[in-house]
């Protein structure tokens, strides 16, 4: 395998490295490291945001034990894309009930889709088993789904 030799460019730029004066250096080499904590931070944020909607989109935690609301979702949506608002807002009061979505989108969500029989905009609510408990389509108010919410998952006596 041939070895590539070092550019002049790369030479060039280290000899000027070495000739700079020290504060400029410094300057330089603290610039490099605020750079790379920002590009820490910003991976970090990634992963996060990554893994969150990985979570979200996981639909096999219907009939895992849990009570679960899925939305049958399609990212073009508007009317979609309000309820999914909505819904997140609400259900964030309501740690015991997952909320997951199925994008239409995907093979999985699209299939998911499918099995149920739903359109887009619709929410899917399942108890701890994974029963279908109820199927409501359209546009929600918070009103509307705190009352579904307390009706179909009454807090626990």
């Amino acid at each position: 395998m041939k070895r590539k030799k070092p550019s002049a460019n790369s030479d060039n730029v280290l000899e000027r490295f070495t000739r700079m004066p020290a504060d400029r250096k410094r300057r330089l080499l603290l610039k490099g490291a605020v750079g790379l904590g920002v590009l820490g931070v910003a991976a970090g944020a990634i992963s996060d945001y990554d893994g969150k909607q990985r979570e979200l989109h996981d639909l096999s935690s219907v009939g895992a034990g849990e009570p679960v609301v899925v939305q049958v979702h399609d990212t073009s949506c508007p009317i979609c894309r309000s309820l999914k608002t909505v819904t997140s807002k609400v259900l964030v009061d309501h740690q015991h009930i997952h909320y997951r979505v199925a994008d239409i989108a995907t093979t999985e969500g699209r299939a998911f889709q499918q099995k149920y029989g739903a359109s887009k905009t619709t929410l899917l609510f399942f108890d701890a088993r994974g029963k279908l408990l109820d199927t409501v389509v359209g546009s929600q108010t918070r009103e509307d789904l705190e009352a579904l919410l307390a009706r179909h998952y009454p807090p626990a006596a």
